[in-house]
């Protein structure tokens, strides 16, 4: 969630994303928030399972699983999401100096006269950084909180392109390496204003929650 240090989520110096082209996002099967379409439809939640180590109004382990109350229709415009190696396993890695595509209806420029919610479905690269780097720009600016392992920092030094308000939740994909298949490594999480130079959007790390989220899928 994003406030002045947050975001409530739209993409900056992004474009249109294809019909279907993150078939993972909800309202499942959505596109053109102002159209009608037979591949959109909804499903009620029955439960929200937030992490346990969650503070309100903080930025760390800001992750919550929802439980639908019925199955889901699979189709070509609504998929399951892959979701990379936990952290120590066979396979992990930790994203650094990866080109990834962040998605979302957010805002499309923090200054809401110069940018408004998105319509239509809008994605944007993003470069992910070194934790350690992301840490030296975010002081670089005066900034003093805390970025954790169990963030990860996407965006451009030059700033231009970012998620923005509205986004949050929203994915942070990068190619999986088994053809064109993408994988959610992040989630829209805070950010200091929207794509403001030397100030990269703040994603949870996904693999750093692989077992809290199994363990709930499971139990």
């Amino acid at each position: 969630m994003r406030t002045q240090l947050r975001r409530f989520g739209k993409i900056v110096g992004g474009e249109n994303a294809q019909e279907g082209e993150f078939p993972w996002l909800v309202t499942l099967g959505q596109h053109d928030l102002t159209q009608s379409s037979p591949t959109k439809y909804e499903v009620s939640v029955e439960s929200i399972t937030t992490h346990p180590e969650y503070v309100c109004r903080k930025v760390k382990n800001d992750l919550a699983i929802l439980k639908l109350d019925s199955d889901l229709q699979w189709s070509e415009f609504a998929r399951p999401a892959c979701l990379p190696a936990s952290s120590g396993a066979n396979g992990y890695t930790n994203f650094a100096n990866v080109l990834a595509t962040v998605a979302g209806w957010g805002w499309t420029n923090e200054d809401s006269q110069k940018g408004s919610r998105a319509n239509v479905l809008q994605k944007a690269k993003v470069n992910i950084l070194e934790t350690e780097k992301c840490r030296e720009w975010y002081k670089s600016q005066g900034k003093k909180g805390k970025i954790q392992e169990t963030q990860m920092c996407a965006g451009y030094e030059t700033g231009g392109v970012d998620s923005c308000w509205a986004d949050s939740g929203g994915p942070l994909m990068v190619a999986s390496g088994a053809g064109d298949q993408l994988m959610v490594v992040g989630v829209v999480s805070t950010g200091i204003g929207c794509a403001r130079p030397f100030l990269p959007g703040l994603y949870t790390r996904v693999s750093e929650y692989i077992p809290w989220i199994q363990s709930v899928i499971k139990g």
